[in-house]
């Protein structure tokens, strides 16, 4: 008999959350959530499928505390948010999303084709691209650009900008991290996920994790003026957070962005993951869009 019961107890959550996740995302791991979560901790409200006595089903969220109402563990940053199943339990997501919640609910970034996630209201977008039959950055452009005088044109931005400035590109460098952040900052503002030193905190215990991390600079006549840092996990780029100072060089953000496209070709990479939301620069790469949904109850 199935039986849904709330957890509240970190090492029991952990517990389930490693047992039941397909781990097919970076932000399906517990290790990479933790990190935004133990800065800033909110009661758990994990909500288990039981058969017997077997976690057979997850719905993982947290009660914030300032906004009142529950959210998807570690909601601040995170992506690809959702329920996990032991195989062949996968009909119970039904019963889950119907819960009598005690609190409001709002979860966002939520993935997935079936078919009551995506009557689900629309999000937004994470921005992709398909790279597993790229060589090089010029495969990329025929691809998105097969309009020979648009793809001239945008690749002629990166032969303009190598022309006229001394570009030094500068690798894995963490102490690059505070201008990261910076830079970050002077390019999305209130939109920046960086306007703190806690949520600063969060990604420099990130990086910390055994992953494959990719911290790039771009020093231009000198200056640093662009930073990004990405991770690769399962054959998927994730650029995850970027930043540039196009007062000083127009055009260094696009330059930034076409240095990780090439460098995820160069590790063996299939998709390249640049996020949720166009932040008003991803239409210029014309990249696939992926949908994400919200839901939303007694809000």
């Amino acid at each position: 008999m199935i039986e849904i019961k709330l957890v509240q107890d970190l090492e029991i959550a952990k517990e389930i959350w490693n047992k039941l996740t397909p781990a097919e995302s970076i932000y399906d791991l517990w290790d990479l959530r933790y990190c935004f979560y133990k800065n800033n901790p909110q009661p758990l409200y994990f909500y288990v499928a039981y058969d017997d006595t077997e976690a057979v089903a997850l719905l993982p969220l947290q009660y914030n505390e300032k906004k009142n109402y529950l959210e998807f563990l570690a909601e601040f940053f995170i992506e690809d948010n959702r329920l996990f199943f032991k195989k062949g339990y996968e009909y119970l997501l039904p019963e889950l999303l119907k819960i009598d919640f005690p609190h409001p609910v709002k979860i966002y970034d939520l993935m997935g084709e079936e078919e009551i996630i995506s009557s689900l209201p629309l999000e937004d977008y994470v921005y992709l691209a398909d790279i597993s039959d790229c060589e090089n950055f010029s495969d990329y452009l025929k691809k998105a650009f097969p309009n020979k005088h648009r793809r001239h044109n945008f690749g002629a931005i990166f032969k303009n900008l190598e022309k006229n400035y001394s570009i030094q590109i500068v690798k894995e460098d963490f102490q690059d991290m505070e201008k990261l952040f910076d830079l970050n900052v002077k390019s999305f503002g209130k939109e920046s996920y960086l306007g703190t030193g806690r949520e600063r905190k969060d990604f420099l215990d990130l990086i910390k994790l055994p992953l494959e991390w990719k911290l790039v600079t771009v020093i231009v006549d000198g200056v640093k003026s662009a930073v990004s840092l990405s991770v690769i996990y399962k054959e998927t780029y994730f650029y995850m957070i970027s930043g540039a100072d196009n007062s000083l060089v127009k055009d260094v953000f696009k330059y930034l962005t076409k240095i990780n496209l090439e460098l995820a070709i160069e590790n063996g990479a299939k998709i390249f993951n640049t996020s949720l939301g166009d932040c008003n620069w991803k239409q210029y790469w014309h990249f696939d869009k992926s949908p994400r949904y919200k839901l939303e109850k007694n809000t």
